[in-house]
């Protein structure tokens, strides 16, 4: 197996047709193994998937309630290629995802290497800093940080396709996705700042500056200037000022 697509689900119904349509056309042809850790979803997911798996013998489909850290290196630990592809199954694939793929195999590459809505990374990489760990928020910051201690990751600032997220839910304000009900959003904020604890170290690193400075470019088109989704430090009253206002934000919207 060359490449290890390693994902979590919950509640995307909405955008997975167009997801796994996406994706496996983009790699056709290659040599690839797709799997899925559903979060115990709520909509028509599992149906999807499972239906999708039942066409596509190189589908796995796991369920597990769990973080997404967790849903992904459970993906990891039942995958076998040597190249482990992070994908998004809220995002539309385009085709520069195949060459994004194309090129790193080709460059045999022994770095990570992480775009916009996408990452590729050797196994053997991948399991020498512990791979995910059990978060939400910052789950792939986290890992990127522990990368670029013993420099082994570059960014590739170009998304490789379109989200279909809520614009107000992107990145760290996931918990406000219409995809989860009330309740639900007012866990996965608690759930945010419990992880932002854990997490603190990443806000004494300047993420743009890391960022840019081990930056390429793989020539596939044009490229953005900045990383989109800047994770700006905070004063303990700022932070605390926020979180009030996510919290009224949350339990205002129906």
């Amino acid at each position: 197996m060359d490449v290890s697509i390693c994902t979590t689900n919950y509640n995307c119904a909405h955008a997975l047709p167009r997801h796994l349509e996406s994706v496996f056309g983009a790699l056709e042809g290659l040599n690839f193994e797709y799997i899925v850790v559903d979060n115990r979803s709520r909509d028509r997911s599992w149906d999807i998937l499972a239906a999708w798996q039942t066409t596509h013998p190189n589908v796995q489909l796991l369920s597990k309630r769990c973080t997404m850290g967790t849903g992904r290196q459970l993906a990891f630990l039942n995958s076998g290629g040597h190249l482990i592809l992070i994908l998004d199954t809220d995002v539309v694939y385009d085709s520069v995802l195949r060459a994004f793929v194309d090129w790193y195999i080709a460059s045999n590459s022994p770095f990570g290497l992480q775009a916009i809505f996408g990452g590729i990374f050797p196994r053997e990489v991948w399991s020498r800093i512990g791979g995910r760990r059990s978060l939400n928020t910052n789950e792939d910051v986290d890992m990127w940080i522990r990368l670029w201690r013993i420099g082994m990751i570059r960014w590739y600032p170009m998304a490789l396709g379109t989200n279909l997220k809520e614009p107000d839910a992107v990145g760290s304000f996931d918990h406000l996705s219409a995809r989860y009900t009330r309740s639900e959003r007012t866990l996965r904020l608690l759930r945010r700042e419990w992880d932002l604890f854990k997490t603190q170290s990443a806000q004494r690193i300047d993420l743009q500056k890391m960022i840019a400075s081990n930056a390429i470019d793989l020539g596939l088109g044009k490229a953005l200037r900045a990383w989109p989704q800047n994770r700006t430090r905070q004063t303990a009253a700022e932070h605390l000022l926020e979180f009030v206002r996510l919290a009224k934000q949350t339990i205002r919207t129906p």
